[in-house]
């Protein structure tokens, strides 16, 4: 994705004096998009509504949100899942993710089997100066238990405007302790990287996302493992939902001669424009080893970039599913200091012209997810006992005959579930009551998640094709 101010806030700038009030940037945003000689009259409409709103609504609505509102029905119009309008919190959000850089305690947390549960503080964090530390239990945030919190609830609670408090109830063994941690701002590193425990000459990467930082995130990490003796790497970038156009294409250039071309642009503006390999990213940095790429259902957008240009311009094989299928870029516009416009302004395509959208990238070599990861998810926390029948008895039968035990599946808490489910309870230390409650839900979905990252048939593919480069 493109950020750029665009002449779009050029025009609004030099008009802004003009006009009076939030309706003057609405007007001003209306006239510089639609420059037709009708534009005045469709306006007549839209200030009409506004006028009649303001003045003969039954309550008081602010102008800001009436504007916000016509702003916010435009840009949904367009009937552009990747087009939207932001304000306040989500523009937050998304500036955040973007930059790679979130306020809060700098921990990374986790689902236990009693709540909320530390997995590491990250270094020189607000969290690591206030001493927790991995497997501290967080029993509440701010007064609110998090005992039946996701961990996108808890994180949501620990971020905050940088220099506020947070209040934390955190138990360590038998002792529980109160904390009060001020929040501060977090780099959140894109980019991971390992030595294969069973081969210490192939390194593993993981780029959770393409950030502002990414490319050179990446860079360092090749350098790292390539000093503790990497010979040969896997960069994973399933479930990538990608980020920023420019590190992608930065990232490639890495893998692939200068002059090789990376990706196109296709936009009505300014038609089409070529990005090639070129010395001036990273300053020329190229990794010529064996590489292989992971891909999956869940890779889009700057990922499919950067999957795409080393498949088909660097003879990188890529292995896994065929990937998701975003092929536009969106440029970001920001409209006031809390507010900005995100639309979809082109298309791309890959090095061979070909135009991925809603189809996705194929793989070299095609390997599926085991189907024991299509199980769904569990979708209440009441507690099922004997004889009792529920969708989630099922889904906990399936996770148990993934593990390999022996149960019928079909939804009911009978004899030989509750044995299998009794069995399981004590091996994960739980009460052992043959009963479904949540933490037995909870350490059922951990046991099942570590199975798959160890039995990864995409990863073992990976090192096979490795071996015989």
């Amino acid at each position: 994705m493109k950020k750029k101010f665009s002449w779009i806030t050029l025009f609004c700038s030099l008009l802004g004096g003009i006009l009076l009030g939030v309706i003057g940037t609405f007007v001003v945003l209306i006239c510089t998009i639609n420059r037709s000689t009708s534009s005045s009259n469709n306006f007549a409409q839209v200030q009409q509504v506004y006028n009649t709103i303001s003045q003969s609504y039954y309550k008081k609505v602010s102008s800001k949100k009436l504007v916000n509102g016509a702003i916010k029905g435009m840009v949904d119009s367009l009937d552009d899942p990747y087009s939207e309008f932001m304000a306040d919190q989500e523009q937050d959000s998304f500036n955040s993710n973007i930059s790679g850089k979130i306020s809060g305690i700098g921990a990374t947390i986790e689902q236990g089997t009693q709540g909320i549960q530390i997995v590491a503080p990250t270094a020189k964090s607000p969290a690591a100066k206030a001493g927790l530390k991995p497997k501290d239990l967080i029993v509440k945030i701010n007064q609110r238990s998090t005992k039946k919190m996701t961990v996108d609830q808890a994180s949501s609670l620990t971020r905050g405007k940088a220099g506020t408090k947070v209040h934390l109830q955190i138990r360590r063994g038998n002792q529980t302790f109160n904390k009060v941690i001020t929040r501060a701002p977090i780099k959140v590193a894109t980019v991971m990287s390992n030595l294969d425990k069973n081969d210490k000459q192939i390194g593993e990467i993981t780029i959770t996302q393409f950030s502002e930082h990414t490319a050179k995130e990446l860079k360092q990490q090749i350098q790292k493992l390539k000093r503790k003796g990497a010979k040969k790497l896997i960069i994973d970038v399933r479930n990538n939902p990608g980020g920023v156009m420019d590190q992608a294409i930065a990232a490639s250039s890495m893998f692939m001669s200068n002059g090789r071309k990376i990706m196109t642009m296709d936009s009505r503006i300014d038609g089409k424009k070529s990005y090639y390999a070129n010395k001036k990213y990273l300053n020329d940095y190229k990794f010529k080893l064996p590489t292989v790429v992971l891909v999956d259902k869940g890779t889009a957008s700057a990922a499919e970039i950067f999957a795409a240009a080393l498949k088909q311009s660097a003879g990188v094989k890529i292995i896994g599913e065929k990937t998701f299928g975003k092929g536009v870029v969106q440029t970001l516009s920001p409209l006031s200091s809390n507010s900005e416009m995100k639309i979809t302004t082109a298309k791309w395509l890959t090095p061979n012209g070909s135009w991925i959208n809603h189809k996705g990238l194929t793989p070299s070599i095609k390997v599926l997810y085991p189907d024991y990861l299509n199980i769904k998810n569990f979708t209440s926390q009441k507690i099922i006992k004997v004889n009792e029948k529920s969708s989630d008895v099922k889904v906990a039968q399936q996770i148990l005959v993934a593990l390999g035990q022996t149960v019928p599946v079909n939804g009911t808490l009978d004899e030989q579930t509750v044995q299998q489910l009794t069995t399981f309870q004590s091996q994960q230390q739980l009460p052992t009551t043959g009963q479904l409650d949540l933490a037995t839900r909870q350490s059922l979905t951990k046991v099942l998640m570590d199975k798959a990252q160890k039995d990864d048939p995409m990863q073992r593919q990976a090192l096979q094709s490795l071996k015989e480069q």
